[in-house]
């Protein structure tokens, strides 16, 4: 085993303390709760975010005859999004606030619907959208080197030249607005600059007969999507308890190691993490078919049939990459013959799509309506849809471009346990750079790599409702149903390079420093030194670190809902409508949403996905919803001008009450030692809910324990039984 020997009376050295650390721990803002014990919140500070909006919208309508009718639209909006800097306009130099941010959307849409005969209709459709989207980060064209850190970390960042983000196990800043705090405690290195277009040709034909409506259409889209991003936290520093827990090492606990120790001490973890732009495209065509057929006068079905299909992505400039995961690699040593290797779009006969076309996307739809008596109908219906390849994220990680983007991360040690780098001099060996296509199966070896499988498919959702609707005396309505929704093929990375779990019984055995076969041949990271760790020479790809399939199709979702509606109308002009559903979400994990990290989403055990499947930190078992309009009768009856003006006013209200969300626990050291996942705590199995919960104390901590080295933890992802607060909001 390993020991750690402690400071005298536990008490850092003056002399040991590092001069960066000393530098940056002067940037941080004086308390404004001093003296409050460690855990408790020492800072608040209320602010507001500035949101100024301006938009303005024209149309014009034109009728050529009695059967063409042309209209136009014109929209634009600007709507900039100013978030306060949390610690205040004099310290926005170090805020890990996102920094102003500029949204720009404009649409323009061309219709022409063309009556052939009084039961033949023809539209035809032309829309335009464009999104402009660009910010930088409020400590952009930062000096590094004030703090220590050497010039040349600014060739590693690229741009923006931001203070990095300073990440502190146990000190972080927060925000009750969702996507204000995207960086450490102090500092963000947040860049976006979108300009996304796109254009949608629709066309459908309607044709009335005696019992049936026959409508059939088309439609094609081009999907243009420039984008450059550089992640929130791309260029950080990270400080775990890791480097400070003791006597043992390998052991975690919430007494052993602090955050802020290791800060202290210089030790840091991280990387720099530079982007390429990206101009994407990919096209969508459908086609449709439906068929309303009257069958009666109680009952009705409708059913149809789409056909879909998108086009795999491109980038104009060919930086998409692809894993080869059975190909013999390059990198070969005496009792080594490792198997993998990146290629890439347009080179070695692979097209320039990112994937395999995906051209099986049929899509059936059915839905009945029968009047089982003069005031009660029921309905049912169920169908099979298709999600588009958008909405993966905007920075180029997200798309597989490994070769054209190159990140580096800091080696902090070898064996996990000695610490062997000085914050002054974070990379030594100097930063890897982007070779494009031209070193093929070389490219990145001995470095982190994440691409776009081949293999990847479009997301499906099956459908299917079934609801009861009465009417009852006194203008009321009554409806109760159920509605569920089964998803797979759904997006979500995947991981390949964990070691296998068997060889986690090696336990220290993993971490003792062994001959590198590789040495020599790899310039950056652990495989470049003289040793490594026995355990990188165990994983399934050992010429590479993490090895991950971006936005992979292989997740899955089920959701199950009962659903209840009250409508009631007053004579008077007042409309009362009152719904709630009972629902229940599944899925693998919804990571980031939204701009913050909304529950336990990270893995587990990528050799175990099973057990990753849980209750959605998106779930909300309960929701009320209780809305009221008012027609204001005052003028209503009157033509007069003024009446026109003032006459015709509705008054509206919505009052929505929703359920939390479950929480999810994870460990704050990750002593698996697995190469590739997290680490969750061991569970004894009693309720972790406490009765009434405080920020201090929202779950029991007492039925969590940490567990010991090289084990997975046996806590599920989520706990469906204690949840964060309920939502309330009036509109």
């Amino acid at each position: 085993g390993f020991l750690r020997t402690p400071f005298p009376g536990n008490v850092i050295p003056g002399s040991r303390i590092d001069p960066v650390a000393r530098n940056v721990a002067r940037l941080f803002p004086a308390p404004t709760a001093a003296g409050a014990p460690l855990g408790v919140i020492n800072y608040t500070r209320t602010a507001s975010n500035v949101v100024p909006k301006d938009s303005w919208s024209l149309r014009g309508d034109h009728n050529f005859s009695a059967s063409n009718r042309l209209f136009a639209r014109y929209s634009f909006d600007d709507t900039p999004f100013n978030r306060a800097p949390v610690y205040g306009d004099e310290l926005r130099n170090i805020a890990p606030t996102a920094g102003p941010q500029v949204f720009t959307r404009w649409n323009a849409v061309v219709e022409d619907t063309h009556v052939f005969s009084p039961t033949l209709l023809g539209t035809v459709r032309y829309s335009a959208t464009r999104l402009i989207n660009f910010r930088r980060p409020y400590s952009d064209n930062f000096n590094l080197e004030s703090l220590g850190l050497p010039s040349s970390l600014r060739a590693g960042m690229v741009d923006p030249i931001s203070l990095p983000a300073i990440q502190i196990t146990g000190y972080n800043a927060t925000s009750s607005v969702p996507n204000v705090v995207v960086g450490g405690v102090i500092g963000a290195t947040d860049l976006i600059n979108f300009g996304n277009t796109m254009q949608t040709v629709q066309g459908s034909v309607t044709k009335n007969l005696s019992t049936h409506t026959l409508k059939a259409g088309a439609e094609y889209r081009v999907i243009q999507f420039n984008n450059l991003q550089v992640g929130d936290a791309a260029t950080n520093f990270n400080f775990t308890p890791a480097w400070t827990q003791g006597p043992n090492p390998n052991a975690s606990s919430a007494v052993a190691g602090l955050g802020l120790a290791t800060f202290l001490l210089g030790i840091p973890a991280g990387g720099v993490n530079p982007q390429p732009a990206l101009a994407l495209t990919n096209k969508y065509s459908a086609f449709f078919f439906q068929d309303t057929w009257r069958a009666s006068s109680r009952l009705t079905v409708n059913w149809g049939v789409r056909y879909e299909y998108e086009t795999p992505r491109t980038d104009r400039f060919n930086q998409l990459t692809n894993f080869d995961f059975s190909v013999a690699s390059p990198l070969t040593a005496e009792g080594f013959a490792p198997r993998g290797g990146l290629t890439f779009v347009n080179t070695g006969g692979l097209p320039r799509y990112n994937s395999v076309p995906d051209r099986n996307n049929l899509a059936p739809r059915l839905g009945i309506a029968y009047k089982l008596g003069k005031r009660t109908v029921i309905r049912a219906g169920a169908g099979l849809f298709y999600a588009g390849l958008t909405g993966i994220g905007g920075g180029a990680t997200a798309f597989g471009t490994s070769g054209f983007q190159a990140s580096t991360a800091i080696v902090t040690s070898l064996d996990g346990l000695t610490p062997a780098v000085r914050w002054s001099d974070p990379y030594p060996n100097g930063f890897n750079r982007p070779t494009g296509a031209q070193a093929g199966l070389s490219t990145l070896l001995g470095q982190g790599i994440g691409f776009n499988d081949r293999g990847n498919v479009l997301p499906k959702s099956a459908q299917w409702n079934m609801s009861v609707q009465q009417e009852l005396p006194g203008n009321m309505l009554v409806e109760v149903g159920y509605a569920g929704n089964r998803g797979w093929s759904l997006f979500e990375a995947r991981q390949w390079n964990q070691l296998p779990d068997a060889a986690l019984a090696q336990g220290d055995a993993l971490r003792q420093l062994v001959p590198n076969p590789f040495f020599g041949r790899i310039a950056v990271g652990p495989l470049a030194q003289r040793t490594v760790a026995r355990a990188q020479l165990l994983r399934p790809y050992p010429q590479f670190e993490g090895v991950t399939s971006q936005a992979a199709s292989w997740a899955a979702s089920g959701y199950h809902a009962l659903q209840a509606k009250f409508e009631k109308r007053y004579a008077t002009g007042l409309t009362l409508i009152a719904s709630y559903t009972y629902s229940k979400a599944m899925d693998y994990g919804s990571g980031p949403f939204a701009g913050e990290t909304v529950g336990a989403a990270t893995f587990q055990n990528w050799n175990n996905l099973l057990a990753e499947y849980g209750t959605s930190v998106l779930d909300q078992t309960q929701r009320y919803i209780l809305n009221t309009v008012y027609e204001v009768p005052w003028l209503k009856a009157q033509k007069s001008p003024v009446a026109k003006v003032l006459g015709g006013w509705q008054l509206g209200a919505i009052w929505s009450g929703f359920s939390g969300g479950p929480l999810g626990v994870t460990s704050a050291v990750n002593n698996t030692f697995s190469q590739g996942g997290g680490q969750r705590p061991n569970w004894s199995g009693q309720s972790a809910c406490v009765a009434n919960p405080t920020p201090a104390r929202w779950l029991d901590q007492s039925v969590f324990s940490t567990p010991l080295p090289y084990q997975f933890g046996n806590a599920p992802r989520t706990f469906n039984g204690c949840r964060s607060d309920g939502v309330e909001q009036i509109d």
